[in-house]
């Protein structure tokens, strides 16, 4: 029996229409629920970005010149992260492109971004082996809880 989606997560779509390959935003907005931890009331910001824009915002922030699948920006601002957990872009070409390229279905590889950008925002990182570890342990455990298999064993 799956537990209950999370609702005090509110999800906020900036930019987000939904096109061929693309999820819709209930399924978009169930995922990142499922992947929120926390219990107190919560938002966060979801914004649909083109190839471009992608490659554009990888280059200010991370110094790489290729578009990524997803980034995730915790909110800096607030120290105790009471109100507003922070912004996701995804970019949907990238995503719908890795998901032929890894043979794996659409809706799984959506979920798979969005509960790993959730993680991000709630403080997990998988810069150190031993916390990319934990993180991908938590992220397989988010996927099972949707109805997803291990995201790390189809490629």
């Amino acid at each position: 029996m799956k537990k209950e989606i999370n609702k005090s997560l509110s999800v906020k779509f900036i930019d987000y229409e939904v096109q061929n390959g693309y999820p819709s935003e209930y399924k978009i907005r169930k995922w990142a629920r499922r992947a929120y931890l926390g219990h107190n009331k919560n938002s966060v910001n979801i914004k649909l970005a083109s190839v471009s824009e992608m490659k554009s915002l990888n280059k200010k922030y991370f110094n790489k010149t290729k578009p990524c699948n997803v980034l995730s920006f915790p909110d800096a601002l607030s120290s105790d992260h009471s109100c507003f957990l922070g912004d996701i872009i995804i970019c949907g070409d990238v995503v719908n492109r890795e998901s032929k390229i890894f043979n794996v279905d659409s809706d799984k590889r959506w979920a798979h971004m969005i509960v790993h950008s959730m993680l991000h925002l709630q403080g997990y990182d998988h810069i150190l082996k031993k916390n990319q570890q934990m993180m991908e342990r938590k992220e397989i455990y988010l996927m099972s809880q949707i109805g997803f298999s291990n995201p790390y064993h189809e490629n």
